[in-house]
């Protein structure tokens, strides 16, 4: 058997993170198969060298992305499933080509595949809406012909069904392991020394990059409505925006100059410093309105950090009873949210209710791995 491993586009940090972690486990669980990896190259794949029945094969793009992707879908998959002689083709990037003549399997991690909402789309700029519209109608095309299509939550499943009519049956619920950096027997963590000079005693760390679904455009009501009750003096929000990477992320900076009472921006953090970010944290404070999975939640609760998020399917299913619980769009349902955590605090043991949620999830990547070659070995047959 022989298996086609399309990478191409595994340039997010979830395609990074399964390539990284899954591809080796499963070559070395399933010695009887051959896996072709194809990877771009230029994209910090170059250490990835070929051994044993794992073929690395690294791939130069056009320099524009756009015609890139359809050369990729268009042409160039169907050419390497027929050099290659793959008998199954998997799709590590979401959008694959929408007919092949081999079994195909993709590996869906874009929340907007799925999640609609006219909230956050606004604030696209029109290639964003191009780029979303073309990808959301080119997977409608493609779901159809797909043997299986790989998600990580039922939340995701159950979208999926719903929105593509993909029937129950093809759709394969294939959780991420837990990370390798969460707290474990490492020392904990100095608190953040620039959010512990900010003398309240309720820090919220809005960890997120600035993309318009994380909904940092609630900031500025929210700091209204924090003012108005009185809870400015004792609540601080942390966010970790990087005006250097996107000029949404400079707007966004610029909107929230005027409430530097309540909004601190600590810039983008690096992994190193996200322990003691979480360390000098009251809450994680997340009032997201897509995800895909939520490893930021799994994170909060391996540091002890509670978590105020939107009521939204993906957090509910996520975090279940260990999170505070707001209408994101509603600066006064968020802020009945912070208010109470202000006054009652974290959950009752919180720790260790946070404890037995992270068991329910992988700790290691070959259970992971074990499943997708069991999804890979029915979709050959």
């Amino acid at each position: 058997m022989r298996v086609l491993l399309n990478g191409i586009n595994a340039l997010s940090a979830g395609g990074r993170a399964v390539v990284s972690n899954v591809v080796t486990c499963m070559a070395d669980l399933a010695p009887d198969i051959t896996f072709d990896l194809v990877l771009p190259a230029g994209q910090g794949y170059e250490h990835w060298r070929s051994a044993g029945n794992l073929n690395v094969h690294l791939v130069r793009c056009p320099a524009n992305r756009v015609l890139a992707r359809l050369v990729d879908v268009y042409v160039r998959v169907a050419q390497w499933c027929r050099q290659f002689r793959s008998d199954v083709c998997f799709t590590l990037g979401d959008v694959g080509p929408v007919r092949l003549d081999i079994p195909h399997v993709v590996l869906l991690q874009q929340a907007m595949i799925v999640y609609r909402d006219g909230t956050f789309e606004r604030l696209w700029t029109s290639s964003e809406r191009w780029k979303f519209w073309y990808t959301r109608r080119h997977f409608g095309r493609m779901a159809p012909h797909c043997v299986a299509i790989t998600v990580q939550t039922p939340v995701m499943a159950e979208r999926l069904c719903r929105i593509y009519r993909v029937p129950e049956d093809r759709v394969w619920v294939i959780s991420s392991a837990l990370p390798a950096h969460l707290p474990g027997h490492q020392a904990p963590a100095s608190p953040n020394a620039q959010m512990m000079a900010v003398d309240k005693p309720c820090r919220l760390l809005f960890l997120a990059a600035g993309y318009e679904h994380k909904n940092h455009v609630i900031l500025p009501a929210l700091v209204q409505e924090l003012r108005r009750r009185g809870l400015a003096d004792v609540v601080q929000v942390f966010v970790t925006l990087d005006p250097s990477v996107r000029r949404y992320e400079r707007d966004l900076l610029a909107r929230l100059k005027p409430y530097t009472d309540c909004v601190t921006n600590l810039g983008r953090l690096s992994p190193e410093q996200v322990p003691g970010a979480y360390a000098a944290a009251g809450a994680l404070f997340m009032p997201t309105l897509a995800e895909s999975f939520g490893l930021i939640y799994l994170e909060a609760m391996a540091h002890g950090c509670p978590i105020l998020t939107s009521d939204r399917d993906f957090a509910c299913w996520m975090c279940g009873d260990l999170a505070l619980y707001f209408e994101p769009t509603d600066p006064v349902s968020v802020a009945d949210a912070v208010g109470q955590f202000v006054h009652a605090g974290a959950p009752p043991e919180y720790g260790e209710r946070a404890a037995r949620r992270l068991a329910q999830f992988p700790a290691s990547w070959e259970p992971v791995a074990r499943r997708y070659i069991e999804m890979l070995r029915q979709c050959a047959a």
